[in-house]
């Protein structure tokens, strides 16, 4: 058990070395999800920028989950560190706990961050805290299995960069995560089809947690169940796409 640990340890250090070397490039990525925050804390009031904030704790572990396909690729494809791996009898449970971990280096900058900028702007229960932070990580659980599948699959160095690049556009940016659910209140369609999305029911149990919005008891089930589920379906669909040895 200790070797597996250590395995994962060291995997994940040489993953995040690059960024952990340049602690300004760390900053830069770690913050990226900041940016529409600018934008609300200047034109918005103080519920709609502390929104916006639990929307970038969201998407700060949101976007390492998913660029975690880019690691995979480029350690398969390109580097072939993971045929020295393989060769050396590592476990690709070590391996991929080992690259979750370098994913969530990235993120704690921003996250540290954002925690701070919300317990200055008004009080926080520290149950809201911890459950905001469990939603994001099984979230993050769910598109760290995405990444996997993604990098795994694909043959093109292009794709592994532009796909998750796309995807984090389609799931961060676009749904309800910086700015209230009930701004779709007029629009039904586009409010039914933004439920479908995983970042938006973390998003809307992370903000029920820290008290900004209020939503019934059955949203809050169906938030739990869908991204239970959706991290084990994309457990499975990882599985079975991911191969640790080529056929």
């Amino acid at each position: 058990m200790k070797s597996r640990i250590r395995e994962a340890l060291y995997i994940g250090l040489f993953d995040a070395l690059p960024l952990l070397r340049d602690p300004m490039l760390l900053v830069v990525i770690s913050l990226f999800s900041f940016l529409p925050v600018i934008f609300i804390f200047v034109f918005a009031d103080q519920k709609s920028a502390m929104q916006s904030l639990v929307g970038a704790i969201v998407l700060t572990f949101s976007f390492t989950g998913l660029f975690a396909s880019q690691s995979v690729y480029f350690n398969k494809q390109w580097f072939r560190f993971q045929d020295m791996l393989v060769a050396s009898k590592v476990s690709p449970a070590s391996y991929a706990v080992g690259l979750s971990v370098s994913g969530l280096v990235v993120a704690l900058p921003g996250v540290l961050v954002a925690l701070v900028l919300l317990l200055l702007s008004g009080p926080a229960p520290a149950f809201g805290i911890l459950v905001a932070l469990a939603t994001s990580l099984l979230l993050w659980i769910g598109l760290v299995f995405v990444g996997f599948a993604i990098g795994a699959t694909t043959k093109n160095a292009r794709r592994a960069n532009s796909i998750p690049q796309v995807l984090s556009i389609a799931l961060g940016f676009l749904p309800p995560v910086y700015y209230p659910l009930s701004k779709l209140d007029a629009y039904p369609a586009a409010q039914a089809f933004a439920m479908l999305i995983p970042t938006t029911h973390a998003a809307q149990l992370a903000k029920y947690y820290f008290g900004l919005v209020d939503i019934p008891g059955w949203q809050v089930a169906l938030g739990w169940a869908y991204l239970l589920g959706f991290a084990a379906l994309m457990g499975f669909l990882a599985s079975r796409r991911a191969h640790w040895v080529d056929p």
